[in-house]
């Protein structure tokens, strides 16, 4: 992470005010003060590594996985026989709070900040898969854009689309 000597001066005395505003982490905000103010390269770079990026397209893709996890629950509870499939099939898993973690951010930005998708949060280890889950939703995805009428599917359909 590269900084101006203004920029640094400044985030120096935030970490200086953090820890007078947060007592219980003041050491750890002196540590971040003194690493900003030294300029270490190799700290500043966990620093850094706080901070992620995820893409306009990224953020679609993860809303449009919630709101195919939406048209799956509507288009279930809408079967008249649902014997071919578990409710806990419909569970949507979350991401991977190791590998995924930027998605896993932007899932919890959405449905607890945004409060949008409220009924995804109910997924087991607060949305963290705890295995990579992108790939899957993907081939998903591709799934459920085949079928005609996105949110009146069939058992098939339903089940073509968990088993992409």
């Amino acid at each position: 992470m590269e900084m101006t000597s203004t920029q640094r001066l400044i985030l120096a005395n935030q970490y200086k005010l953090m820890g007078l505003l947060d007592p219980t982490n003041a050491k750890q905000y002196d540590r971040l003060e003194r690493i900003v103010k030294g300029g270490f390269a190799l700290e500043l770079k966990e620093l850094d590594s706080a901070f992620s990026y995820i893409s306009e397209e990224e953020c679609k893709t993860v809303l449009a996985t919630l709101e195919m996890y939406n048209a799956l629950q509507v288009s279930y509870n809408n079967l008249a026989d649902k014997s071919d499939l578990t409710p806990h099939r419909l569970q949507f898993a979350g991401y991977c709070a190791v590998r995924e973690k930027k998605y896993l951010n932007y899932l919890r930005f959405i449905t607890g900040v945004e409060g949008k998708y409220q009924e995804f949060m109910r997924c087991e280890h607060g949305c963290d898969a705890q295995t990579p889950m992108w790939d899957k939703y993907i081939k998903m995805l591709d799934a459920w854009r085949e079928c005609p009428h996105e949110y009146h599917l069939s058992m098939a359909e339903i089940q073509k689309i968990l088993n992409a």
